[in-house]
């Protein structure tokens, strides 16, 4: 990466650039859990790759994209239990304009470095806030939005901060003689996460073979723990699955007894995992959700709501019938092509 004069070269503070990629996802404000090397062979084996912008100084970029081809296209899209990955810049002590025009030299030589994939969806960091690169070259946007306990240290506060209704409910839990464990087994926690799924009449975010990978990965690099919520008889209510590195611990998933969720259970665990975050982190991710009924129960925490970008790139819509008629010709080979192989591989 070249500049042109000192007004545009970027204060990297006595700490300098990063040395490696790793310690850019550690540094980087774009950094997360879901970008490191680790977390995406995990989620993504053999499909993920890393651009890079580097000089003899260290990393000044780097971006993680999940892929796969089809029909010998590439098709970038954002991996299971992965909230945001997006480009990751080096920290900087430079002027703020400074800053943003360097980093917005960088996004575009990542971009022209991407190429032309067939369709292109990732949720960026909450912490990328200029998307005009992208604009520039034809992507599209949507917020999103996350929540987030931005300083969990003081338990105090945040039990002050709390929606009327969630400490209610964290009591009710308690009055019912809910407890929370901690050495709740994987498999008993997939068996409610299903039955959650099966209820919503939705399928699970993840297979369970990626998630025991994933468990695998997250144990051996980061941190992981279960916390479930048990009654005087043993019964299961509800659980959460929690993951911290890099001092930011994130909700990733959570589970349920259908026939028990009106113990509140499945709040008292996700303040209990907060409680313990406090411990090993300084903010807590909820990881976000559109869905009406789950915000409601994030936002009851008394965390705040953080917009993020959604960007994409999809194929141009056929302008005649001609194209029309070639492009659906063209998708329904192409699925009878994995219709067939899927049950040669099946056999």
């Amino acid at each position: 990466m070249e500049h042109t004069s000192r007004d545009t070269v970027p204060v990297y503070g006595s700490s300098g650039l990063p040395t490696s990629y790793e310690e850019l996802v550690r540094r980087s404000l774009q950094g997360s859990i879901f970008a490191h090397r680790w977390w995406l062979e995990a989620v993504a084996p053999g499909m993920h790759e890393i651009l890079e912008i580097r000089s003899e100084g260290g990393f000044h970029a780097g971006w993680p994209l999940v892929y796969c081809k089809r029909d010998g296209a590439k098709h970038i899209f954002m991996p299971p239990l992965s909230q945001k990955l997006g480009i990751l810049v080096a920290p900087s002590d430079a002027k703020p304009a400074e800053v943003q025009s360097t980093n917005q030299r960088l996004a575009t030589e990542l971009i022209r470095r991407l190429g032309e994939p067939a369709s292109f969806h990732q949720n960026f960091h909450e912490n990328f806030s200029d998307w005009l690169p992208f604009y520039w070259h034809g992507y599209t946007q949507t917020t999103r939005y996350t929540y987030v306990l931005e300083d969990i240290t003081n338990l105090e506060v945040l039990w002050k901060n709390m929606r009327g209704n969630t400490r209610q409910n964290i009591r009710k839990a308690q009055k019912l003689g809910v407890t929370i464990k901690d050495d709740l087994e994987l498999p008993k926690f997939l068996e409610l996460n299903r039955k959650t799924f099966l209820r919503q009449g939705r399928v699970p975010l993840a297979s369970d073979d990626l998630i025991y990978r994933l468990d695998q990965a997250c144990c051996a690099n980061a941190g992981r723990r279960i916390f479930a919520g048990v009654d005087s008889q043993g019964r299961v209510h509800g659980a959460v699955y929690v993951v911290w590195a890099d001092n930011t611990a994130y909700y990733l998933m959570g589970a349920g007894e259908p026939d028990l969720r009106e113990s509140a259970a499945q709040i008292l665990a996700l303040w209990e995992a907060i409680t313990f975050a406090s411990s090993v982190a300084k903010r807590f991710d909820f990881e976000g959700s559109m869905l009406p009924q789950v915000e409601r129960i994030f936002r009851g925490f008394g965390a705040t709501q953080v917009p993020y970008f959604t960007i994409r790139k999809e194929p141009p819509v056929p302008t005649s019938l001609r194209d029309f008629v070639k492009a659906a010709i063209k998708s329904r080979w192409s699925r009878t092509r994995r219709t067939v192989a899927g049950g040669f591989q099946r056999r």
